[in-house]
């Protein structure tokens, strides 16, 4: 009887003190990455420990600030056991955040729930919208993924985004329309930049001063005085005589003849006050312009429509965004640095049922007209009607 007493006397102590208790605390709580990036997603960590004597059940939450983070996520810990390792997915935020993990549910009930909860210190994520790895403060393109960070011309703007990357006056399209590297102010190395080069990608032909003088010495060694203007207004001659229909329409310096091209019917042709460029309407808003005046290969052309829309195309089909009057101009430059500059105006009519505007009041007027109309019959029909004798 005695040793039962002194077996009981030495096992209350270890009933007395069993108790549950889990804890988790700040370092417990982890991200996937280090460096996080505004809209992408990471995944949450936490660590759960058993410092009681007893296995205990229950869920951890996570918060980013006062609002829940996915679903609450189980979690069995044995006693004297390894931390319980739980997860959960979580798209990172555009602004400063921090995390909170908090045990709840346990069972049997923690006897301490001072240590149930633990919040991280504030996380500072990086806003890199094209997701190159570059910030957008630091991000010389920051619409277009870049890593390189390639800046030709050191304007702070990069290639991607820069539509001059060597900063030479020539915009990207033109330069690779003529054929000239467009990370290069001087395709061709001859000492003179592209813009102001007759030949930019031929090094052997001389620079555009020396050709134009060049060409005036074999110009008088010829007896010749044809300068390019003069030879483009007599290829505008040519074009005159040669029409055999007279101009129905003269406004300002254009003249419009009824003669269309091939495949266009019904559209009219439109010569600029000198010829050297036509142009004749596709549609309402739809024209299609062409250079004819012109004979010299090597000459470089620039379209400006009026709308702030360019071009450096012989032939060009251009559509006007709205209605109005614009102002077309087309600038030839020959070998040897001439120019000329020509400019007609380009009326595209508000008045027209292919103008969606015009065409939506139409067929809300047309239907104000027949409810109208129906309203009025409605009325003459009633009048009409003979009374019932009562």
């Amino acid at each position: 009887m005695k040793v039962l007493v002194i077996f009981i006397a030495l096992l209350l102590p270890s009933i007395a003190f069993a108790k549950a208790d889990l804890k988790i605390e700040q370092n417990d709580i982890r991200l996937s990455r280090e460096t996080i990036v505004a809209g992408d997603q990471v995944r949450l960590y936490a660590s759960v420990h058993n410092i009681g004597d007893e296995d205990v059940s229950g869920y951890v939450t996570f918060y980013q600030g006062s609002n829940l983070v996915g679903a609450s996520q189980v979690i069995s810990v044995l006693a004297n056991g390894s931390a319980e390792e739980v997860y959960i997915d979580f798209i990172v935020p555009s602004s400063s955040f921090n995390i909170q993990a908090q045990v709840e549910g346990t069972d049997p009930t923690d006897e301490d729930e001072s240590n149930n909860v633990a919040i991280t210190s504030l996380y500072q994520p990086i806003l890199d919208d094209d997701r190159d790895g570059v910030a957008n403060g630091d991000d010389d393109c920051p619409t277009i993924a870049d890593a390189s960070q390639a800046d030709s011309d050191g304007d702070g703007l990069g290639d991607l985004c820069d539509t001059d990357d060597d900063n030479d006056g020539l915009s990207d399209e033109i330069e690779t329309e003529i054929g000239t590297n467009s990370l290069m102010t001087d395709t061709d190395g001859d000492g003179v930049e592209d813009q102001s080069d007759a030949f930019p990608t031929d090094p052997e032909r001389v620079s555009e001063q020396e050709e134009a003088e060049q060409g005036q010495e074999q110009k008088q060694e010829e007896g010749a005085s044809v300068t390019f203007k003069e030879l483009i207004s007599q290829v505008a001659q040519t074009i005159q005589e040669s029409s055999t229909d007279e101009p129905d329409e003269v406004e300002g310096s254009q003249a419009t003849t009824s003669a269309p091209e091939e495949g266009l019917e019904t559209a009219e042709m439109t010569v600029s006050p000198n010829a050297i460029f036509r142009y004749t309407r596709d549609a309402w808003n739809t024209f299609t312009f062409m250079e004819v005046g012109s004979v010299d290969d090597d000459r470089i052309l620039f379209w400006d429509f009026g709308d702030g829309v360019t071009s450096s195309k012989s032939v060009v089909v251009h559509t006007y965004g709205a209605s109005g009057t614009y102002t077309a101009t087309l600038t030839l430059k020959d070998a040897a640095g001439e120019t000329v500059s020509e400019q007609t105006i380009v009326r595209v009519p508000f008045f027209s049922l292919q103008n969606p505007v015009v065409l939506v009041a139409v067929v809300f007027l047309s239907l104000l007209l027949l409810i109208a109309l129906a309203t009025l019959g409605s009325g003459f029909f009633k009048r009409r009607m003979p009374m019932r004798p009562s």
